[in-house]
């Protein structure tokens, strides 16, 4: 069913991650920015073929939606986001922007049409949103957006360092 997807916001278009932009991820993928990732590449081209793949993969399967964040104006990789983990109990929410866009509300101008698009095309029971308790930047997203704190946990990156998750959720009514 889902083969390209495209989502326009007022600055950016999210476009279904491609190889197209696969040098632009690799030079983003610094300590700064993979700080709060699941994983910690190292710098390894191969590394990024593997997170587009996966990516493609998910999209063909209905699993996981990964887009790359391009600005309107000139066209510019400014990041990634992805609808992950979709069931119809519910769906994940994540992103990461290249560090000199940080500051300029275009997490929250993403995440929010992510959710105008979920809303519209999927059937779900609620949004999750989760971010280590540090990333106060990424933290402030799912506030402003309805997102309420269901719950702390702590999850391994490696077996070295550990995320202090705050899961946020978003409920919807079950229709009938």
């Amino acid at each position: 069913m889902w083969s390209q997807i495209k989502i326009e916001t007022k600055r950016l278009s999210l476009i279904s991650v491609s190889d197209k932009y696969k040098d632009e991820i690799l030079r983003a993928f610094t300590p700064q920015i993979t700080r709060y990732m699941p994983y910690t590449p190292i710098g390894d081209e191969r590394e990024v073929q593997g997170f587009l793949d996966k990516a493609k993969l998910g999209l063909i399967n209905g699993t996981d939606f990964v887009f790359s964040s391009i600005h309107k104006d000139g066209e510019a990789f400014l990041g990634c986001r992805g609808i992950h983990n979709i069931s119809e109990e519910s769906i994940e929410l994540g992103l990461w922007l290249k560090k000199d866009v940080h500051g300029h509300g275009f997490g929250t101008e993403i995440v929010g049409e992510l959710i105008n698009f979920i809303e519209g095309n999927l059937k779900f029971n609620y949004l999750i949103y989760p971010v280590d308790k540090e990333n106060v930047a990424s933290r402030r997203i799912p506030e402003k957006l309805g997102f309420s704190i269901f719950g702390e946990y702590k999850e391994a990156k490696d077996e070295n360092t550990f995320f202090n998750i705050i899961e946020y959720r978003k409920h919807y009514k079950k229709s009938c």
